[in-house]
């Protein structure tokens, strides 16, 4: 997959969940992802005065001037450009100079789209639709495959139990008062979409409140935010936790000691799970007509084969699938969720106020 983490950024160095606490690291983080975001968000503009006086040409606008695209992602662990096979094949295919900025989490990346100071860039799709319902002016051309042989550019959110608890659970249903282990409350797979199953399966998904860190709490089940989806997956499969949602991928995984609960009664694809829309790849809005609509063919679809036939020498991440076309539809289930009075609550952190 196109580098990006997942909903929940990985590198968090959350802590260890311990039973029956809470586990919080949102206070600082919140303060850090806010300064990062400022930093960011000065350094792109060091490009330009504001989005307003951004180099325009035939009508648009674009973050640094006509010539270069700013391209945004997060970085990959040793601090480079994941993406650098990718970006070289668009600035072969549009034959304008490509520009990396990296940006140290979702939150920064947030920043910059609501500021104007990206051109092309990839989100999770909550904090895509967060950037939006902030202002972001954002087109989102495909979206990521996220293994090898899928046809829909997607993953899944999986409820779990541990292995010896799993002839004990038929449905989601029964997670109605247990201690469930999520992941973040900004994370797609581990927060948003298990609140869709929740609710679906009749399980009452009001909040009491909020803890000191600004994490919901919840009336008829205990909430504990584990940081990653691996994280989530290892405190189900201890026993720290009753229940859980993670990503396939984790939840999947050989050896992860999790049992996965497929209830066909939730929303999902009727086989008891729900897609989770792949990563959107996405334009700024402000780009001339001309480019956009060109960027739109050059990112509808891409596989590694693609980009070495475009004659770019730079080695394709190993964890690049291709990108398959999408539109902001396909991000709709996000939208239509946030709708909804007690997931807008529960999922504020997605949804906004």
């Amino acid at each position: 997959m196109w580098f990006c983490a997942h909903p929940d950024p990985r590198a968090r160095g959350a802590p260890t969940l311990t039973k029956g606490i809470s586990v919080h690291f949102r206070t600082t983080t919140s303060l850090a992802a806010a300064a990062a975001g400022a930093a960011l968000v000065a350094l792109l503009a060091g490009c330009s005065t504001s989005p307003a006086s951004t180099a325009a040409s035939d009508q648009g606008t674009f973050a640094q001037n006509s010539k270069t695209l700013v391209i945004s992602a997060l970085p990959s662990p040793d601090g480079g450009d994941p993406n650098a096979a990718l970006d070289a094949y668009i600035g072969k295919k549009t034959g304008l100079t490509i520009k990396y900025v990296p940006t140290t989490d979702f939150s920064s990346l947030i920043a910059a789209g609501i500021a104007g100071q990206l051109d092309v860039a990839v989100f999770s799709p909550t904090t895509y639709v967060t950037a939006v319902n902030k202002g972001a002016k954002l087109d989102v051309v495909s979206a990521e495959i996220a293994a090898k042989g899928l046809t829909t550019p997607g993953y899944y959110a999986d409820p779990i139990v541990r292995n010896a608890d799993a002839s004990k659970y038929q449905t989601v249903s029964q997670f109605n008062g247990k201690s469930i282990c999520f992941v973040d409350p900004t994370s797609a797979s581990g927060f948003f979409y298990p609140l869709l199953a929740l609710k679906a399966a009749g399980v009452d998904i009001s909040i009491t409140g909020t803890d000191a860190s600004g994490d919901p709490e919840f009336k008829d089940f205990t909430a504990h935010f584990s940081g990653t989806h691996a994280k989530a997956v290892q405190a189900v499969a201890s026993g720290q936790c009753d229940v859980g949602f993670a990503e396939n991928r984790e939840a999947e995984a050989a050896g992860s000691g999790v049992t996965v609960i497929k209830d066909a009664a939730v929303v999902g694809d009727g086989k008891g799970r729900q897609l989770v829309p792949g990563y959107p790849v996405v334009i700024s809005s402000t780009l001339p007509a001309a480019l956009k609509a060109k960027l739109r063919s050059i990112l509808s679809t891409v596989t590694p084969a693609t980009i070495a036939a475009a004659g770019v020498t730079t080695p394709v991440a190993p964890t690049f699938f291709g990108l398959l076309p999408e539109t902001k539809d396909f991000y709709k289930p996000i939208h239509e969720g946030c709708a909804d009075p007690d997931i807008k609550k529960a999922a504020v952190a997605v949804c906004g106020g």
